[in-house]
């Protein structure tokens, strides 16, 4: 998805703003994906960045659940020894 008036690909705030408010299942699954991955990391503390500053309506408690759960998997992962 093209955001708005943007003319990258890059996951800034615009652009995950643009995406949560506009976007489709298919246009959320790189972030969704990064967030899995990473869910503490750049990207998923922009999209709560985001959440706490805007009402997303439906979508927002989608992706407030989606980071809740993909972080209470890594918090509750039991550690690996090497």
């Amino acid at each position: 998805m093209l955001h708005r008036h943007l003319t990258h690909r890059h996951l800034t705030l615009a652009a995950l703003d643009d995406l949560l408010e506009n976007g489709t299942l298919g246009d959320w699954q790189p972030i969704l994906a990064r967030a899995r991955r990473e869910p503490h990391g750049p990207v998923a503390s922009r999209v709560e960045e985001l959440l706490n500053a805007r009402d997303y309506e439906e979508s927002g408690a989608l992706w407030r659940s989606f980071l809740e759960r993909s972080r209470s998997r890594v918090e509750g992962a039991p550690s690996v020894r090497r």
